[in-house]
């Protein structure tokens, strides 16, 4: 499965060291330079500082370094996340201009970075030669360049170096201490294992389709059993089985493996903000320990606070608690640190309409559908939002729209019943209920309320709490279910839900 030489992978493991000098010399140079303006459309009003990492290019002759090159682009991105005041555009976005040349002006406008890193692999024979650079977006300016040449099994002999240059870069100052320490501990010391992790992440990040999470679990796999104590390895197993579990595996079994697996990691390395964020999502999607949640997502964002997924799990808490002012400002910096994810733009699109902002979620939702064109849900969200407003005939064309099946006939049930053609919205309806029982009885019961079936609505509702059906984290701001929130059967589920007292 793994086909990478040995010497290859000697390299992956002694990048480590390279990537954590790199990017403690990237934080004195910044700390000195950066001079940029707010715009909370662009850059989150909290940050001081905003940086993209673009992919390190492949100048090797036969071009067989990739692998090495984009890891030590996401080891950068990572690092960079763990400083206080850095506010890191994501891997998502970064990645989108792998293979691209384009202008950087262009590049940090479409990213809302005002600093970026860039850098090449070259490896030839056993020499390996990597370049960085920061460049200032505004104007172009170089703050900083640096080039490493040296044999392969040298690479450790530039540390000294390299820490000597970096002291003197962090005279200016930028992070504090805490912010600068950049730890190893935790990494694999085989190589091959962490190739497996990286291909595991990869097809993880891509997409959660069934074939890519068997993929990902089969990489995360293969890591643990050539490293047993390779903390990454089984908070990254640990996430693919909360998915995994949450569209149709065992539930009980899924989720107790994914905590087991949680806790393994966070065991092995406490300072890792992977494992903490795999037990919040554990907590939140399936154990409904709200208090356990935030207490894990607060470590996590004081182990990585420029980190999305941080910002992005937090909002799907407060979400859930109710707090939908909090839970937008959070998904806004998610969508300015990541502004080429569709996604970023379609979960802040939802719960904007979810707060009757329908001209912002109609905003946000159009421009995920710019990004993905075929983006799942989102022409029925802005179906919703046509409802909301009286205007059923257009809904009716955006649900036409609607590349999901699934989707579709949830969304021509909603609008086929505000047109009172009410035998297409049963039929509609009937379909949908018949044959997606299973990890679909929420937006059934959002259907029977709308109708003002109650009844049949809190009994779907039910059903999804007995299966822990992810939608219910959205009972607090569903406008849907707005017709149920009178009856004390809502309370209940509230408080089974541990969301009332």
């Amino acid at each position: 499965m793994l086909t990478e030489s040995s010497a290859v992978l000697k390299i992956h493991l002694r990048k480590w060291t390279l990537v954590v000098l790199l990017v403690l010399s990237l934080l004195g140079v910044i700390g000195g330079y950066d001079r940029f303006e707010r715009n909370r459309r662009i850059v989150p009003p909290t940050s001081t500082v905003s940086i993209a990492v673009l992919p390190f290019v492949d100048l090797s002759p036969a071009r067989d370094q990739e692998y090495f090159a984009d890891g030590l682009t996401e080891e950068a991105i990572n690092a960079l996340a763990k400083v206080p005041g850095v506010r890191v555009v994501a891997r998502s976005s970064s990645f989108q201009f792998k293979s691209r040349n384009e202008d950087l002006r262009v590049v940090g406008r479409k990213l809302g970075a005002t600093n970026i890193v860039e850098g090449s692999v070259q490896r030839k024979g056993d020499h390996i030669r990597i370049m960085a650079e920061l460049v200032k977006v505004d104007d172009g300016f170089q703050l900083w360049s640096e080039t490493y040449d040296r044999k392969i099994d040298d690479i450790f002999s530039v540390e000294d170096e390299i820490a000597r240059a970096t002291t003197r870069a962090l005279q200016v100052k930028f992070a504090s201490p805490r912010g600068t320490a950049v730890s190893t501990d935790g990494r694999s010391s085989n190589p091959a294992a962490y190739q497996a992790y990286l291909q595991g992440q990869d097809f993880f990040g891509s997409d959660t389709d069934k074939g890519n999470l068997q993929r990902a679990l089969a990489y995360a796999d293969q890591a643990i059993k050539l490293d047993g104590s390779y903390a990454p390895a089984w908070a990254l197993r640990s996430r693919v089985l909360n998915v995994m579990a949450a569209y149709g595996r065992d539930v009980v079994e899924g989720y107790r493996q994914a905590r087991e697996d949680a806790n393994r990691a966070i065991a092995l390395n406490p300072d890792s903000a992977d494992g903490h964020l795999a037990l919040g999502w554990i907590q939140m999607s399936y154990d409904w320990d709200w208090g356990g949640a935030e207490a894990s997502l607060k470590k996590a964002a004081e182990l990585e606070p420029g980190s999305v997924e941080v910002l992005r799990y937090q909002s799907v808490l407060y979400r859930t608690l109710g707090r939908e002012n909090d839970a937008i400002a959070l998904y806004e910096q998610v969508a300015a640190l990541d502004p080429l994810r569709a996604r970023s733009h379609s979960s802040l699109g939802y719960m904007l309409y979810a707060a009757g902002k329908y001209d912002e979620a109609a905003a946000a939702l159009r421009r995920a559908l710019e990004l993905n064109p075929q983006k799942k849900q989102d022409h029925v969200i802005l179906a919703q939002i046509l409802l909301a407003r009286g205007r059923p005939e257009q809904a009716l064309e955006q649900v036409s729209q609607e590349p999901s099946e699934d989707w579709r006939l949830f969304g021509e049930a909603l609008t086929y019943h505000s047109l009172d053609r009410s035998n297409d919205s049963k039929s509609a309806l009937s379909e949908f209920a018949s044959t997606r029982e299973k990890g679909w009885a929420c937006q059934i019961a959002e259907v029977y309320a709308c109708r003002g079936e109650n009844d049949k609505a809190f009994g779907w509702l039910d059903r999804a709490y007995r299966q822990r059906d992810g939608g219910l984290t959205f009972l607090q701001i569903d406008p849907l279910l707005k017709n149920l929130r009178d009856d004390p059967r809502y309370d209940d589920l509230l408080r089974k839900m541990q969301l009332s007292p």
